[in-house]
């Protein structure tokens, strides 16, 4: 797809939703995966996946704090129904591996599937200027891949479209998998590497949605 293609179907802006508490530290070194924070904290990513709780761990430039995944828990009863292969801590791995973005008309459903208490913020990005930079780093997903509550979408790897592919590929892939009658539309945008705060600084339109 194009670039005006990407922004068609995502909208002119995108959001990632933080904790206030993570703010001066995206300031100092960017965005970054959760799996990339804790390779610098010292960790495995393995020891900070299917997060019950926020976990504040001290990546380069200071501490972070991970978001829990209890949307994600909410399946793990059901976890072989809705993923085509792997664990839940295995899907969960792989979500750490990627910063994920919202469009508008999907941003308040992402918040309210936290149900967190702590102060968030929203940082809203130049759809275009993030497909310029990151185009063969990101992908698409029609759904909350996050997230397993209630009736769970069936899922795998094969879920996330790049958005070097075409626009009926993304739109067609669940239907090719007989999962959906009809075409999708974007729920979800993710990113596949981190974010330096000089590109961070240029990506912001407003800083808070």
């Amino acid at each position: 797809m194009t670039r005006d293609d990407f922004i068609r179907l995502v909208g002119p802006s995108l959001f990632h939703v933080t904790l206030v508490s993570n703010l001066a530290g995206i300031t100092a070194r960017g965005l970054l995966r959760p799996a990339e924070a804790a390779r610098q904290a010292g960790f495995a990513p393995v020891d900070v996946a299917l997060r019950k709780e926020p976990e504040t761990i001290v990546a380069h430039a200071g501490p972070m704090t991970l978001n829990h995944q209890r949307p994600l828990l909410a399946g793990r009863d059901q976890a072989k129904d809705f993923l085509s292969s792997g664990s839940l801590k295995d899907w969960a791995m792989q979500l750490d591996e990627r910063i994920f973005f919202w469009p508008r008309a999907m941003r308040q459903t992402y918040l309210d599937s936290l149900g967190e208490r702590a102060p968030l913020h929203v940082l809203e990005i130049d759809a275009g200027g993030l497909f310029d930079i990151y185009a063969d780093h990101l992908d698409l997903a029609p759904i909350n891949s996050g997230a397993a509550l209630r009736r769970p979408a069936r899922r795998g790897p094969w879920l996330y479209v790049p958005a070097t592919a075409t626009v009926a590929a993304f739109r067609t892939n669940r239907i090719k998998r007989d999962l959906v009658k009809s075409r999708d539309s974007v729920a979800e945008v993710s990113l596949r590497c981190d974010i330096s705060s000089p590109q961070l600084s240029v990506l912001l339109t407003k800083g808070e949605a």
